[in-house]
Order: C-alpha cells, then structure tokens, then sequence
C-alpha cells in the first residue's frame, strides 16, 4: 500500500521543485526589492570603516637586554631565553597597551558630521550610523576640564552663529552618565537633560554636567556648518580602549615566521594610520623602558655598596697616611712586600667571593620579602659569573615582564597565557633559590680555603718587625677596601653604559602609510550579493521548512508516487457554495469534474453488472457526502436508475441537502419496523430515489452486520442501475468495512490541504488489512486554476462560467425575496 519511503526520499523531481519554488515567485520579487533597498541604503548612508596595517619583527636571535649584554659575556647557552611568539600576539593585543596608545592619541573626544538632510536626520535617529569621523578635519578643538565629571553616552551638537559664538544644544533622555576621567568611573546617571545655548570661543562652558571649552582651530571657517551637522562625544577611555582591542587584529606571517602583521579597523582612515604607527612606538618604547628598568636597578644596587664600602676606604686611607707620617715609614722590606703581594692576591680573591655572597644573600633576602621581581638586580653587576644563574633569571624577568603586561587587561583573571605563565614563575623562584643555596656552600667553602691561607701568612707577619707588621696591617686594609670600591665603579660604568646602549628587541619593518589605508565597509558588491543570496535563501528555506512540517496532502504531491491504489479522478474546489453541483451549478468546473469521474466508472463495470458504490474516507471533513451527493445525481441526470444511500448512522447529512425528513429510514428497515418500499424517497432529479439514515440507532454495527442489510443491498439491486452509499468515516468508524463488504467499488476519499498523510497511509494499511478489494481514490478539493494544465482544463474558461452561474444565482435569489 505505501510506498518505500527512503525510496521516496532518493526520487528528487527537480522539476516539481521548480515550480513549488515558482508558485511564490511574488514572494520572492517582493522580499528581493527589501533586501537590495537595504543594501542600498547601507552602501549609501552607512558610516565607512577603514584599515591599514604594520608589520614588526621580534628579534628572537638577538639580545640586547642589560642580563644579557655582551659587555658581561654571560652567555648562558641552552638557557638563553627566546622570545614567545604567542605571548608577544598577547602583548600587543593587551589592553594596557591600547590604552596608553589612545592616551597618547588624544581621544578623549571624536568629532562627527552628517549632511542636514530628511533621510540622514531619519536614519540617525532612529540609531542607524551615518556620520563620518572628522578626525584631524575638525574646524574645533575641545579642552576637557578632567576634574570636574563630565556626561557621556551622548551627542553635543555644534552650530556655529558665527566667526565668535556657537551654539550647543545637548539632549539627553536616560542613555547618559556621568563619568570622573581622573578616577576612571562612573558616578551617577543625571538623567533628563535638556540644554541649547549660545557661547564664545574659547568660554569655558560650565554646567552641573559637562565642563570643557571649545576653541577654533587652523580648519575653522565661519560657514563649516552650512548644510551639515557637527557634534562631538566624549569618550570613555578604557571603553575606547576595548572597542580598539576589538577592531586590533596581530598574526605571523607564516607559522614559522617572527614577523607579526598588525591590522587596525576604525572609522577614519588617518585615524586608523596614526593608531598603528603610535601601538608599535609604544610597543618598542615598553621595551626600552624594561631593559631601563633593569640596568637602573643594578645601578641602585651597586650605588648603595658604594655608600657601604666609600667610609671604610676613606677611613684606611687617613689611617695609612698618619701611620707612615708619624713613623717614617715609606714602604715594606723585600721579604715582607713579597708576604704582601701573596696576601694581596688572596684579600682579592676573597673580595670577589664575599661580594659574590653578598649577592646570593640579597637573593635570598628579596625573595623572601617581594613578590614582584621587577627590581632583582643583575648577577653581572656583583662579578657573579654563573652561566646557569644568569639564564635563570633572565628567563625570570621576561616571564614577570610578560605577566605584568597581561595583568593590566581588563579580562586578566581569565587569560590564559596568565595561567600558563605564573606556574613557571613560581617554578623559576623555587629553581634560582636551590641554585643560589648551592652557590652559598660552595663560596663558603672558598672563604674558609683562602682563610686558611691567609691565617698562614699571618704567622710569617708575625715575625716581622713591629713597626713593618703595622704598616702591613693598615696597608692590608687600605687595598682591600680600595680593590672592592675600584670594582663596584667598574660595574657602575657598565651597567650605564649598557643603560644608554639598549636596543629595543623588536623592530617596525613597515610603518602603516596614509596612501594604504583603504575602506573595508561598507563592501558594496558584497552587500548586494547577500542581499540577493538572502532573496533566493529565505523564501526557499521558509516553503521547504513548511512543506518539511506540514503534513496535508497539498496540491504539489502525486498521489500516484505515494500509494499504489488506482486513481479514479479528481474533482475541483467548489467555488459556487452549492452542495448539489450538477443541478445548481451544472456548467461549473466541479460540475464537469463529476461527468468524468462518471465515464471512469465504466472502467470499474464487469459484464453490465448493476454497481454498487460506497464513499468514505480518513475523517470527517474530506468531502464524501459531497462526493456521493453529486456522483448519484450524475448518474441521474445521465438517465441511469440511482438510489442514494445514507449509511452513515451516527452522523447523517444527506437528508438535510435534500430537505427530507429522517423519521423513516434504513434503520426502521433494519430492525423490521417497515418495508424496503416504505424508505423510499423520490427526489426532485429525475431517476434519483434517496433513503436517509432513520432514527439514530444504539447499535450501528450490529445493525448493519445483520442479514436484513444483504437483503436489502439484493432488493435494490433489482431496481436500480447504480447504488450510491455515503457510508462513516473508515479511518474512525469500523462500520464501514461491512459495507465495503457488499461494494462493487469503494471509493476512499483525500482533500488536498485537508487530509493528513499518515492518517491516509494508515486508513489504506487498515482497509488492506482487512481484504477490501476494488478501492480507488477520487481527489477531492483540486484547485482548478493550479490544476488545468495537469487534468486538461481551460481553468480560465470554467472560472468566467463559474461566476456567471454564482451571480445567476444571486439574482434568482433576490427575484424570489
């Protein structure tokens, strides 16, 4: 009975496709002509936006940091840190860094203009962007009071009244707030403001709202606002700063290149062009300012062992002088100068180590009280010549760097990079602690080594005269502090040298140019193409998703592709109101469609066999009273004996189409009240007879089971050529295979637009099920207009004959009252 779905669903008809698709052809006209009027509009009156782009090179091989100088040739080999290309991406995305760059921009305030024309103030308005950034092309310039609040969110309109005054008018309805541009933040909505004066140039214009002064500029002229509406807003800077961030776009090359390709969007093109080239200075300048930032701790560092060891000196030296003044001594004897030099040798070394111990103990001392390491001095500048150590914290420093950079976005807590960054701090702390401990030992060792030695020579000195082993002891003294000041000197220089001699890591390979910023949106090809991909996308998503879901039999299915059950004919919507068609209506296109459902019987007609014809259907409501109305009066107005069964016992109509009485029917037959001849109802038609249902019985079924319905079907088979039944719905009501039974045809109903298919697919399962042989299907309901080039139709010709005959019968009506 139903066919293979998912063969069905392999089988496409294109061509019934098509025309499903061109049946809302209007549709697709109308909402085209929508789309590309929108389209012309944005392409018209949409403020541009344009772009221009940078590229920078991150140096990876080089390295001019102050740790990493070659003037301390402290190469630290497999520990040289190497510049992360993702983390510089985050850099120079970082909101910090776009803030300072808007800073250094000036932004507080942006200048807008539109032509004072209907369709611009209409669309402005109602929230669509037309104006056009002025930028640098501002007749004005705004002098913003910072300590005073200052509202935002709104539009400050500008008429110039001439070369001295002007005239501001500002609206605000609940969109404003007032903002502190020196603490960063919002205080207070003033609510409804209304304000339209006339001021001086260069008058500080002061209100409980804003406060600022509007000064002329080298593009002022007195008629600038002739046909044009200037205004400018004030700017919130950190909501400046993110919508930079959005529009900020940083990506390699190539996956294996440094060179990171920088692209900015904004709605000026200068604007866009001085943006870039002010981020990549402020990103070389922060890179300076680190390296800086490190020499300059080494110099502190180094400045405040200076101020300990410049006393001692100074105090070793007067010593020296007053001992040699006051004893005539000048030098030692050659014995006790080679005693010296041997013990000067080892008071240099152990110089150097106890500087070196100082330096792991200031490590030691500034992790235990710091957190930030932004400040650790260098190794180099304490002589400490640890290639592990120093990479250790070279690494350490860039990490903090990095992590200090990401901190200052807004969405830092969920930075990733953030996360991946601070457990190797953490890790590198922990690894430079252990290293430092280990060095503490070793040099400790060292110490009590060159002690030992020195205890030795001590001995020797002991035997030396008296006043030689004086003058050693302060010369000892003198030298030692001499040595360690000459070398922290020594360290001074180079670590200002190095200061003065950094070099950024990066650098500007090609600064954005004006000539190359170009306008991105709005894309005026593109825009009318989405306009026409949204014309044909629309409409066909929205008949295919309705088809999709709608599950009645609509004109565009062939019920011959869906069952397997023979197809008796159609007939055509009824557009007369009449129910009995082929007498009230005869030359109507439903009239016609009911003489040939007529000549298609005789295809069914075995051996002039009197026929007997039963109608039903899925449910109520599809049309077979109709059907089985008009199909016995075609039969009679043919001339052919028909009698007009209503079968259906619980829910009869066909006696109130006639407008008999139903006190006698098949009923009273049934249960013996009366005879066949008593049930018997002529009609008006010539050779239609009709018998109505009768009382409504308690028990339909086991009525029409019983013998007295064969012997009733027997009887009337002798009398009449046609026996039309209208029987109950078969999909609802069981009774009807009883009379489908003693059928010779059984004519099963669908209504396009009406009849579910599942509930059709089912009913057919059902009448199969229960070996109900000669089924057809009449369509009913068939839209004529649709339809006549399929069924072979002048549509156009029955539907002029149709309201003829509808007006006829109008007129005839009024005649009558």
């Amino acid at each position: 009975m139903e066919k293979n779905k998912s063969e069905t669903m392999k089988t496409v008809d294109y061509k019934v496709f098509i025309k499903r698709l061109w049946e809302f052809k209007f549709w697709y006209i109308s909402i085209g002509f929508i789309f590309l009027f929108i389209a012309t509009i944005i392409n018209k009156y949409k403020a541009p936006q344009f772009e221009n782009s940078t590229t920078i090179l991150i140096k990876e091989d080089e390295q001019s940091s102050f740790l990493n100088s070659a003037t301390f040739n402290l190469s630290s080999g497999l520990f040289d840190s190497e510049s992360n290309i993702e983390n510089e991406l985050e850099l120079l995305r970082s909101f910090s860094l776009i803030k300072k760059t808007v800073e250094r921009l000036n932004l507080k305030t942006s200048f807008y203009s539109f032509e004072d024309k209907m369709v611009k103030n209409f669309l402005y308005k109602i929230g669509f962007e037309v104006p056009n950034s002025l930028y640098n092309y501002t007749p004005l310039n705004i002098n913003v009071n910072t300590s005073h609040d200052q509202l935002l969110h709104v539009d400050y309109f500008v008429e110039i009244v001439d070369e001295n005054t002007y005239r501001l008018k500002v609206n605000n309805k609940e969109d404003g707030a007032l903002f502190n541009y020196l603490e960063e933040r919002y205080t207070h909505s003033p609510g409804e403001i209304s304000y339209n004066e006339v001021h001086v140039f260069g008058e500080e214009v002061i209100t409980d709202w804003f406060a600022f002064t509007i000064v002329k500029n080298a593009n002022f002229t007195p008629d600038f606002t002739k046909g044009q509406k200037l205004f400018f807003r004030q700017n919130n800077p950190n909501y400046l700063a993110l919508i930079c961030q959005a529009n900020l776009s940083v990506e390699t090359t190539s996956p294996t290149s440094t060179l990171l390709n920088v692209t900015f969007k904004a709605d000026n093109s200068s604007k866009v062009t001085d943006f870039l080239n002010e981020l990549a200075l402020s990103y070389l300048s922060d890179d300076i300012d680190k390296k800086g930032k490190e020499a300059l701790s080494t110099i502190n560092f180094i400045d405040t062992q200076i101020a300990d060891i410049s006393d001692s000196l100074s105090y070793a030296e007067a010593n020296l002088k007053q001992f040699r003044t006051s004893n005539n001594v000048l030098d030692l004897s050659f014995q006790g100068q080679q005693i010296f030099e041997k013990l000067d040798e080892l008071e240099k070394e152990k110089a150097a180590f106890t500087a070196q111990k100082r330096y792991y103990n200031y490590l030691l001392d500034y992790f235990n009280k710091n957190s930030d390491v932004g400040d650790l001095t260098a190794p180099s500048s304490m002589n400490v010549v640890d290639p592990i150590l120093t990479g250790l914290i070279t690494k350490l420093l860039d990490l903090d760097a990095q992590r200090s950079a990401l901190l200052s976005g807004k969405a830092a807590s969920n930075n990733l990079y953030l996360n991946d960054i601070q457990p190797q701090i953490e890790n590198l702390k922990n690894t430079i602690v252990e290293n430092v401990k280990n060095n503490l030992n070793n040099v400790d060792i060292s110490l009590n080594e060159i002690d030992y030695r020195i205890t030795k020579l001590d001995n020797q000195i002991s035997d030396m005269p008296k006043t030689e082993l004086q003058l050693l002891g302060i010369e000892r003294k003198f030298k030692l502090n001499d040595a360690i000041y000459t070398f922290l000197l020594q360290k001074r220089s180079e670590a200002q040298i190095a200061r003065a001699s950094n070099t950024p890591d990066y650098e500007i390979i090609e600064s954005a140019q004006y000539a190359l910023a170009h306008q991105v949106a709005p894309n005026k090809k593109l825009n009318y193409i989405i306009a026409l991909l949204l014309t044909l996308v629309l409409p066909t998503v929205s008949i295919l998703g309705y088809d999709f879901f709608d599950n009645k039999l609509s004109e565009r299915d062939t019920i011959s592709s869906l069952v397997d059950v023979p197809i008796l004919g159609n007939t055509y919507h009824n557009r007369t109101g009449a129910s009995k068609v082929m007498i009230e209506a005869p030359q109507s296109p439903v009239a016609e469609s009911f003489r040939a459902i007529r000549t298609s019987f005789n295809f069914f007609k075995k051996d002039n066999r009197k026929q007997v014809i039963s109608f039903t259907s899925s449910f109520s409501g599809e049309g077979k009273t109709f059907n089985a109305i008009n199909t016995a009066l075609s039969f009679a107005l043919n001339g052919d004996k028909t009698v007009l069964l209503e079968f259906d016992l619980r829910r009869p109509k066909i006696h109130q189409e006639f407008g008999l009485k139903n006190e006698l029917g098949i009923t009273s037959f049934l249960v013996g009240d009366v005879l066949l001849n008593d049930i018997v109802k002529q009609s008006l038609t010539p050779n239609l007879d009709i018998i109505t249902s009768g009382p409504l019985p308690p028990n339909p079924a086991e009525l029409i089971a019983s013998k007295q319905t064969k012997e009733m079907f027997y009887s009337l088979q002798e009398m009449y050529d046609y026996i039309i039944i209208d029987s109950a719905p078969v999909g609802v009501i069981s009774d009807t295979f009883l009379l489908m039974e003693m059928s010779d045809i059984n004519i099963f109903i669908v209504r396009q637009n009406k009849t579910d298919k599942d509930a059709m697919f089912n009913t057919l399962n059902k009448i199969r099920n229960n070996n109900i042989d000669n089924l057809a299907i009449l369509v009913n309901d068939v839209d004529a207009q649709k339809q006549s080039s399929k069924y072979g139709y002048d549509a156009k010709y029955y539907t002029k004959t149709e309201e003829k005959t509808f007006v006829d019968k109008i007129i005839k009506k009024i005649k009558k009252s």
